[in-house]
């Protein structure tokens, strides 16, 4: 039997790149133990994000070659990540990701669920604890993750007792990948036919990033989930997305959706994708995600992803999660969510700051503390 494997949190943001997007994904792979030197060797060939791919699948083959297998498939998923026109070779990389990951975490015991939705399957794998007793925590993500790419950073709840359970939803990972499910804002019917696969009762759930929303949805309609952790909190995902550029464009783009100004949106969001390859790639990859046909198609998806008419119907413990400086999420929608659950048993939440190393979207730069914070509150709450 292979012995099983230890690893340590990162602290510390790093500047890998001068786009705050690529920047951001440079430290993600921190969290999954990509060598500091070598990330920061990689981000200097990389002008902007058409030199991703190249760059880190190249990193993957060294990797291989010197059985570094952990390493390569997150230089793979890096790759595929910023895969973007060529759909075989995303799921060429997609398949190597996953192959390598698995093989590489073996002697974890990761047992893989396949669960029937709509014309295919959502995903889901489950770690049960060497020392049981603490409950069941079900994690998924948002936006376009896969579940795989949050393991590590979630894995010290198993070693803390707790049996865990990750699932992909619609419009993630395999579910979208394998079988074309698009994302959906009714988050609570995916989650429901996870509890009932797995049969459970008093369960902490926990959403990640876009997750966030997710999660707290979920919780107003399904009383299965007794604890809910929003890892951040997305009140008005319309408001995220559109507000990046400000609060005039924002109003402006709010009411040009209103007003159902398709062609003239279209229009705008060509001109702005043209000098923007964060913009360029947020589009396009939310769009493949939540089955758009358009930019406007999408912004008027994403109007329905909001937690302004349910939070009132959220009755469980609730803990919030934020970072001050998210370049994601702003912090106004953490103070929006907390005076909203207005029913919850109880709502608890923590602003992180540059100090503690973990003021960037989803605490990247200090998981461990982020991890301390919840496993903490779900001991007091359980």
């Amino acid at each position: 039997m292979k012995e099983k494997l230890h690893f340590k949190m990162p602290v510390g943001y790093y500047h890998f790149h001068d786009d705050i997007g690529l920047n951001f994904q440079f430290n993600r792979a921190l969290i999954n133990q990509c060598p500091l030197e070598e990330m920061m060797a990689a981000a200097q060939k990389i002008g902007d994000y058409s030199d991703v791919k190249a760059v880190m699948t190249c990193l993957a083959k060294r990797a291989l070659s010197e059985c570094r297998t952990l390493h390569a498939a997150f230089y793979y998923r890096f790759a595929e990540f910023f895969c973007f026109e060529d759909t075989e070779e995303k799921k060429r990389l997609f398949d190597e990701f996953m192959r390598l990951f698995y093989k590489s975490l073996e002697s974890d015991k990761i047992e893989r669920h396949e669960i029937k939705y709509q014309a295919g399957f959502l995903k889901a794998i489950r770690i049960r604890s060497d020392n049981p007793g603490k409950g069941t925590v079900v994690v998924h993500g948002g936006g376009d993750s896969f579940i795989e790419e949050f393991y590590l950073s979630i894995r010290e709840l198993v070693e803390e007792g707790f049996t865990v359970i990750m699932f992909e939803g619609p419009g993630q990972g395999e579910p979208l990948q394998r079988y074309h499910i698009k994302m959906t804002h009714e988050w609570e019917k995916p989650t429901k036919v996870v509890l009932d696969y797995f049969k459970l009762n008093d369960v902490t759930l926990i959403g990640i990033s876009l997750g966030g929303y997710f999660a707290l949805r979920a919780a107003a309609f399904e009383k299965r989930i007794k604890r809910v952790i929003a890892w951040d909190v997305v009140y008005d995902f319309f408001a995220c997305v559109m507000g990046r550029n400000g609060m005039l464009k924002y109003h402006m783009i709010n009411l040009l959706v209103s007003l159902n100004a398709k062609s003239l949106l279209n229009y705008m969001a060509g001109k702005q994708m043209k000098g923007n390859d964060m913009e360029k790639w947020i589009y396009e990859q939310m769009m493949y995600a939540y089955g758009a046909n358009s930019v406007f198609a999408y912004m008027k998806y994403l109007k329905k992803y909001h937690t302004k008419k349910i939070s009132n119907s959220i009755t469980q413990d609730v803990l919030l999660f934020a970072g001050k400086d998210d370049h994601i999420i702003p912090l106004k929608m953490y103070e929006r969510q907390f005076h909203a659950l207005k029913n919850a048993g109880s709502v608890e939440g923590h602003i992180f700051t540059k100090e503690e190393q973990a003021s960037h979207h989803c605490q990247v730069g200090n998981i461990g503390l982020a991890l301390h914070y919840m496993i903490d509150w779900i001991r007091r709450k359980s």
